[in-house]
């Protein structure tokens, strides 16, 4: 046993303890230091927290959180420690208020919204801060520029197919609640600023913007509207959804005209492809990647560039779920048609993945290959 502690325990303390854990127990709060300098002192009669934890009846881990002050401790512990070592007993007058077992466990938890009167109308109101951040309806006074944007409007695209190629990429589409929330990430300026002015040209509310998160910045409208229509272009968005009947597709785009096609593969090329450059130029050749890992979207990649006179092959991968990875183009004529089309998105940069060519532009790195290895 630990220095100085007692040979045993009094009848009368345990029962104290026992009577005390078998209510509705308390957690004390301490001024500020006090809980952590009388824990400590209470060490100084043990070898180690391992062996005051044992003698408490408690887990290690939760007594390192006393001493810490994450955590209170609770009313019944405290008062069998004073019974066991009253020279400690100076420490009550440190106690500032008596708090609920369950306080600190679930911020606007169960047990604290149980005792409001007004249970509805609390929730109503909690649940109108998040509306209202939300959902921001646009305003005539305020818009948005993008010349990207402008030059599609003007070559008749649908601007539509576009966001739903978008979203199918680096983005997402979640149903929260009524609604439906639309987003967008990317690390490059150019394309966080046309999909600002896309939302913004195809919603009925304000986009937000959030980041960085890892260098990327996050884009997002909330719009009931929006989502389903974005649904009925493809009745999902997920890389692997869990209903086999619902899978993405990009089958929206056969009968839409020639220069929305034409921009879809450019966007869903900026968005997740980029050039590939073999480490070893003897064994494999340079080439474009577009990467996938849903078979099915894969295919339809795969058959939707040959009508552009792009032809690739779907790349086998037992790293993922469905054993591919995406659409790799090695045919150098495919490679200079993917150029002729507009190649990638203009002024779009390689992101920080790239150790040797971030900060370059992608077109920039395509005209290399093309000439270099024509």
């Amino acid at each position: 046993m630990g220095r100085g502690l007692p040979a045993s325990t009094p009848q009368s303390d345990y029962k104290l303890a026992k009577s005390i854990s078998s209510m509705d127990d308390k957690r004390l709060k301490f001024q500020k230091g006090k809980q952590k300098e009388f824990l400590e002192k209470v060490l100084e009669n043990f070898d180690s927290q391992r062996e005051l934890a044992q003698f408490l009846g408690i887990a290690h881990t939760t007594l390192r959180d006393w001493v810490k002050e994450k955590n209170n401790i609770s009313k019944s512990k405290f008062y069998f420690v004073l019974e066991s070592f009253p020279k400690y007993n100076i420490y009550k007058r440190f106690v500032e208020e008596e708090l609920d077992w369950n306080w600190g466990w679930i911020k606007g938890g169960h047990a604290c919204i149980a005792k409001r009167e007004n249970l509805h109308d609390y929730l109503k109101y909690v649940r109108s801060f998040t509306r209202n951040k939300e959902q921001v309806p646009k305003s005539s006074v305020i818009s948005i520029e993008n010349n990207l944007l402008e030059t599609l409007k003007h070559e008749d695209v649908d601007l539509l197919s576009i966001l739903a190629v978008c979203t199918l990429t680096d983005g997402c589409l979640q149903k929260h609640g009524n609604s439906y929330r639309i987003s967008f990430s990317s690390s490059d300026q150019v394309l966080i600023n046309f999909i600002q002015a896309l939302f913004f040209e195809l919603s009925e509310y304000l986009p937000s913007t959030y980041g960085p998160s890892k260098g990327a910045y996050d884009t997002r409208v909330t719009d009931n509207k929006l989502g389903k229509r974005l649904l009925q272009l493809s009745p999902e968005y997920k890389t692997f959804a869990s209903n086999p009947e619902k899978q993405p597709t990009i089958s929206f785009l056969k009968n839409k005209n020639i220069q929305t096609k034409i921009w879809a593969m450019r966007f869903a090329f900026t968005a997740d492809g980029c050039v590939f450059l073999p480490k070893n130029f003897k064994k494999s050749k340079p080439g474009l990647f577009f990467a996938c890992c849903n078979k099915s979207v894969c295919v339809e990649w795969k058959d939707f560039l040959a009508t552009l006179d792009i032809f690739g092959r779907v790349v086998d991968c037992k790293r993922y779920r469905e054993n591919v990875s995406g659409v790799r183009i090695y045919m150098h004529q495919s490679i200079i048609n993917f150029q002729e089309l507009g190649g990638f998105v203009d002024k779009v940069k390689i992101s920080r993945k790239s150790k040797y060519y971030c900060g370059l532009t992608k077109n920039a790195i395509l005209a290399k290959v093309i000439t270099t290895f024509g």
